[in-house]
């Protein structure tokens, strides 16, 4: 049965902006995964559930990478909407997600994040997991020089293993990049300026890694600070 159409007026003044529901579902996910992998750690290899629950565990390790992508996605256009207007955010939709990331910043703070700065290589991360899933390939298996397919399949895993840890992470620190006060104001991301604005929205299984990437970005702030000061 189909759902029926809801057209809500968000804060922002856009309509029906899916970011925070992208957002929830990419938190939701990976509680799932990380359950889901824990639980298969604790399985020896030959039991006759494992093989269920590594089924279960690849499967669960997609959805934070995806939902996360679309909630950056969604994001990135949502706030070039916001803060600089429809045509802008249009002109900007050629650009990768990463690209629009840079252009937003230059755009707000007058000047290109750094590739060292931890939003930056978060975005990257996800931004990479999440094409290698949308685009994904499969890969012929060579008779001779296993070695080398072994290498390239493990390159990929640590990829995909890169993205699931950076598919959360990078939202909070896309937020906090911006100081909050962006989207305490249009409310397209949690702001995570103050503990009110995101402990409620928030599953409490992921609020340790909350706290992480805000000391992150503290930490970050300080040394533009200093550098500056030099």
């Amino acid at each position: 049965m189909d759902h029926p159409l809801r057209i809500p007026l968000h804060i922002s003044g856009r309509a029906k902006p899916h970011g925070f529901m992208y957002f929830r579902m990419c938190a939701q996910s990976l509680i799932r995964y990380k359950f889901a992998s824990e639980a298969l750690s604790k399985l020896h290899h030959l039991d006759p559930r494992y093989d269920d629950l590594m089924r279960e565990t690849e499967e669960a390790s997609v959805q934070p990478v995806i939902f996360a992508g679309m909630c950056l996605e969604a994001t990135l256009y949502d706030l070039a909407a916001c803060l600089f207007g429809e045509e802008f955010a249009q002109r900007t939709e050629k650009l990768d997600p990463l690209g629009k990331f840079v252009v937003l910043a230059q755009c707000v703070d007058k000047k290109a994040p750094k590739k060292s700065h931890a939003a930056y290589q978060s975005i990257q991360a996800l931004v990479t997991a999440r094409n290698r899933l949308v685009h994904y390939k499969s890969q012929p298996v060579p008779e001779e020089n296993l070695s080398e397919f072994m290498v390239q399949a493990t390159k990929a895993h640590t990829q995909h293993v890169s993205g699931i840890a950076a598919s959360f992470r990078a939202l909070v620190l896309l937020s906090l990049y911006f100081d909050g006060n962006i989207f305490e104001e249009l409310r397209i991301l949690p702001s995570f300026k103050k503990p009110e604005h995101w402990e409620s929205v928030v599953p409490c299984e992921l609020h340790t890694e909350v706290h992480r990437c805000i000391e992150i970005s503290l930490n970050a702030r300080k040394q533009a600070t200093d550098e500056t000061a030099k």
